[in-house]
């Protein structure tokens, strides 16, 4: 298991989502816009798939690949129209919060969440 899934697992049942969102829609008012008519505890259920996926995509694994070609396309302009200049911020919230829930993060794992993360975005970059 990689380190990153393990952190995962250690933070996922922490209030992740939730402090996840807090900062997320602080850090944009675009972002916070584009969820005012969200079901929350739908979209923290959302979440949670949505970053196993792209764990998963980063390992190699098929249902990550199909995971991520989904969500590109519902990203997409022709869909919910996400503008790829986001993906950084939620990725530093994201980041940013494990930092603050996993006792184990370090440099090494913040280095580790980034690089992991960034194969499936830029794959919904260019999907946009």
């Amino acid at each position: 298991m990689s380190d990153v899934l393990k952190s995962f697992q250690r933070v996922r049942h922490q209030g992740l989502a939730e402090k996840f969102y807090e900062a997320l829609l602080q850090a944009d008012p675009r972002i916070k816009m584009m969820f005012k008519n969200t079901n929350f505890e739908r979209q923290r259920e959302l979440f949670v798939h949505g970053v196993l996926m792209l764990i998963e995509y980063a390992n190699g694994k098929t249902l990550g690949e199909m995971a991520i070609k989904r969500l590109g396309e519902l990203h997409s302009r022709r869909k919910m129209s996400v503008p790829p200049d986001l993906y950084p911020i939620w990725v530093n919230c994201l980041v940013e919060t494990l930092a603050k829930l996993d006792p184990e993060f370090s440099p090494a794992l913040d280095r580790q969440w980034r690089e992991t993360l960034q194969k499936g975005l830029d794959v919904m970059t260019r999907m946009y």
